[in-house]
């Protein structure tokens, strides 16, 4: 059984979802197994495996919300998307699950404040940060960040509460900024060393992946490269300014 598969079973493909979300993992459900045979019930309390579906298929939900925002969903953002999974090491029948949250995703008219506001419930402060980093990673995905994009993207950090000061670090490993490195550790250029290595020791401390171990490897493996990201700025950092 694949691996994303067996954690929708674990987590009973709805434990807390009430609304939209609720429907669409009962919709795969019916297409991927045959609940009753397995007793599942869509009332288990949460637990990692929850938390884990929690967080795709809200990421999903935010995806698809964005891809929709100019009134039309193309084949091409579905693709992108799709494409995205690909890049983070989904395969074989984990990537056939993907495509099918999508397709069902596709199907319902979501509000992106709903699924903000929703996935906030049941989210801690790091897996929010996770979230918005890969939301980034899709949309720069052209290398672009088209207005419309950032404008959601906006909304988004604003209905998750995360902080601006965060926001801004984590758009700023996108950048292409002479200050790049310092924008990734969220210090100026004219910071003090003290600064630098205390902003340093907090982004090592937000950032480590054993944080987001729960949501599974490949969202794991995307902390670790964010993790490796932020040594390197601070490497950068250290050798420029010499200590």
């Amino acid at each position: 059984m694949a691996k994303w598969k067996g954690k929708a079973i674990g987590a009973g493909l709805g434990w807390a979802f009430g609304g939209p979300f609720g429907a669409i993992l009962g919709a795969i459900a019916g297409n991927l197994f045959d609940k009753t045979t397995l007793g599942i019930t869509t009332e288990q309390p949460i637990n990692d495996y929850g938390r884990s579906l929690n967080f795709i298929t809200h990421l999903i939900g935010i995806l698809m919300s964005i891809a929709k925002a100019d009134g039309r969903l193309s084949t091409h953002e579905i693709n992108a998307i799709e494409k995205a999974f690909l890049n983070f090491g989904f395969r074989g029948e984990d990537l056939n699950f993907i495509r099918n949250l999508i397709k069902q995703t596709s199907k319902v008219d979501l509000n992106l404040q709903d699924i903000c506001y929703e996935y906030k419930q049941y989210s801690n402060y790091e897996e929010r940060l996770s979230l918005l980093r890969i939301v980034y990673l899709v949309a720069y995905a052209d290398k672009v960040l088209h207005p419309g994009e950032e404008r959601a993207i906006n909304r988004i950090i604003g209905y998750l509460e995360i902080d601006s000061d965060d926001a801004l670090e984590i758009r700023g490993e996108f950048c292409d900024a002479y200050d790049k490195h310092y924008n990734i550790l969220g210090i100026s250029r004219s910071a003090s060393i003290e600064d630098i290595k205390k902003a340093y020791r907090t982004l090592s401390k937000k950032y480590h992946p054993d944080r987001v171990s729960h949501l599974g490897d490949e969202f794991a493996k995307l902390a670790n490269d964010k993790f490796q990201t932020i040594n390197k700025a601070y490497k950068e950092v250290r050798q420029e300014k010499g200590f």
